[in-house]
């Protein structure tokens, strides 16, 4: 029963880190490299890193980060005083029905991380988050030291709908638009004279404080 107990455990380690890499990708941190700093934060690892410098910079990775720090640390030495605990007590096996349920954890896991499965519920996840967050004109889908990637919706009553782009201040904030899309169409690249509607999505580049400026 005990080493149930303690493979159970180290399941919900690994879902603790797997969510934690989400809310890092969730910030416009790049999949391999969120999953490679939760790890780092989860397990004590502390990899110095660009990309952990990018986390120390933000407020909201780093208090995921944190969070990581805190979660993994507290989980380590659980589990340490556990199986100390297990081993003085005198270690038994688990029966062959609660076995064979873990090993069948386990083989779904490998499955689930070998098929590309484990990819497909992190985007699962991260649609409904962005969802949840529609009411804000602007999403981070990409994000490096004070530059980012973002999608930018220009919602009906916004200072900037109706406007040209080199009117709003896109030129003057030096912020590139990367692609436009109204409707069905999408326009790659378009000039600072098109005129910006209310419901189109712009996919931009550029600093993100300029651009929190810009829509607010």
């Amino acid at each position: 029963m005990q080493i149930g107990v303690m493979l159970i455990f180290l399941v919900l380690w690994f879902l603790l880190w797997w969510l934690g890499s989400i809310a890092l990708e969730a910030t416009g941190m790049e999949r391999s490299k969120a999953r490679f700093q939760a790890l780092s934060a989860f397990s004590g690892t502390g990899f110095t890193t660009q990309e952990a410098e990018s986390i120390v910079n933000d407020p909201q990775r780093r208090r995921i980060a944190i969070c990581l720090i805190i979660l993994g640390n507290a989980g380590i030495i659980a589990f340490l005083i556990l199986l100390l605990l297990y081993v003085r007590a005198g270690l038994m096996w688990p029966s062959l029905l609660l076995f064979g349920i873990i090993v069948a954890g386990l083989l779904i896991l490998l499955f689930a991380l070998w098929s590309g499965l484990l990819d497909k519920l992190t985007n699962t996840v991260l649609t409904l988050v962005r969802r949840r967050h529609t009411t804000s004109p602007l999403i981070v889908l990409h994000r490096e030291g004070h530059y980012a990637v973002v999608l930018l919706q220009v919602n009906k009553g916004a200072l900037i709908a109706g406007r040209s782009a080199k009117d709003a201040g896109f030129v003057k904030s030096d912020i590139v638009i990367l692609s436009l899309k109204r409707g069905k169409r999408v326009l790659r690249r378009p000039t600072m004279n098109e005129r910006l509607q209310p419901r189109n999505s712009l996919l931009c580049y550029g600093k993100l404080s300029e651009m929190a400026s810009l829509i607010n």
